[in-house]
């Protein structure tokens, strides 16, 4: 698939995953409002770390994901005029490899990537999507998600579940 198809796949791929994580955000904050565990006053769900969602880091070995992090830093490090926040995100993308997220950087930043093309392989592209992808269903299998998305039949069924499979039970007004 040509790189732009893949920018474009991914960047919606993003934009699901990051729409999901505020749903989540919200649909746990409800849930823990009506929910809470038979034998303990507490939160029901907890809503995860970005990092517990995320691949655990790895330090880029790729030559070409390291020459795109130079001319990145070069823009985005606090010393040249960039600001922390988009400094810390670039070394994220750095240390997991993410050359495409760093290749969107690029193009939104304007700073011209010679060959783009051979940044890139089909397997990195397509890995990139489906980890995106993976993370987006994870969020949707959570207690508060399925209570969120449920019918009021459906609800009522989830209450049986959630106490006999996890302890969670309503929380009594």
């Amino acid at each position: 698939m040509p790189y732009k198809k893949w920018i474009y796949k991914y960047k919606y791929l993003k934009y699901e995953f990051d729409e999901t994580k505020e749903l989540r955000d919200k649909y746990i904050k409800d849930f823990n409002s009506k929910f809470t565990f038979k034998d303990k006053k507490e939160d029901v769900v907890i809503i995860p770390k970005e990092d517990e969602l995320n691949s655990p880091p790895k330090k880029a070995k790729n030559k070409k994901v390291k020459e795109l992090y130079k001319k990145l830093s070069k823009k985005l490090h606090p010393d040249k005029g960039g600001n922390e926040k988009d400094f810390n995100e670039l070394n994220e993308l750095y240390e997991t490899e993410n050359i495409l997220e760093m290749a969107i950087k690029a193009e939104e930043l304007n700073i011209e990537v010679e060959n783009i093309n051979e940044y890139f392989t089909d397997d990195s592209f397509s890995s990139l999507c489906y980890n995106l992808e993976e993370q987006t269903s994870f969020i949707k299998t959570t207690l508060a998600w399925k209570w969120a998305v449920a019918t009021e039949e459906e609800r009522k069924i989830l209450v049986q579940l959630f106490e006999q499979q996890h302890g969670v039970v309503p929380v009594k007004e």
